[in-house]
């Protein structure tokens, strides 16, 4: 041991042997009994949610196909939707379509491929971020206009 360790380890020693101070912890408020029978029922829940996310997990493939669900767009349409949207975007366009139809966009969004490993895209279409921005089919061209408005060019 060096020289510095020895006289931190004898500093140590003395402080922990010299102290008799008894540790008290605060009261956390009232307590209340534990029902094991409750306890367990939380368990039983907790290990089922997250049974069904490991099988969720487990559906998803890289090397199967992938279809995000979105249904062809029956004709040309443009709207413009309200929404608070992150200033990075303001000015971006986000181009949702299967593999290989992509409009010229910043990002490009695949609601369906062959294989996510070959994808030619910047993400998948999950159903969290069609919502989130509005997007009901494919293809569509997403401008964000402002922070707060942005517009769907849908369709063909």
């Amino acid at each position: 041991m060096s020289g510095k360790a020895a006289v931190l380890a004898a500093v140590c020693l003395l402080c922990a042997g010299t102290s008799d101070v008894v540790h008290v912890h605060p009261e956390r408020g009232a307590s209340v009994p534990v029902s094991l029978e409750r306890v367990a029922r939380a368990q039983e829940g907790i290990a089922a949610r997250f049974a069904r996310a490991l099988d969720a997990a487990a559906a998803f493939r890289a090397d199967r196909p992938y279809d995000s669900g979105l249904p062809a767009c029956p004709a040309r349409r443009i709207r413009r939707v309200r929404m608070s949207l992150p200033p990075e975007l303001v000015g971006r366009s986000i181009s949702f379509a299967p593999e290989g139809g992509f409009a010229p966009a910043a990002l490009r969004v695949a609601t369906s491929a062959r294989s996510p490993l070959s994808l030619g895209a910047d993400a998948l279409a999950e159903r969290a971020l069609t919502e989130r921005l509005d997007v009901r089919c494919r293809p569509t061209l997403a401008r964000v206009l402002s922070e707060v408005e942005l517009e769907l060019v849908e369709g063909p």
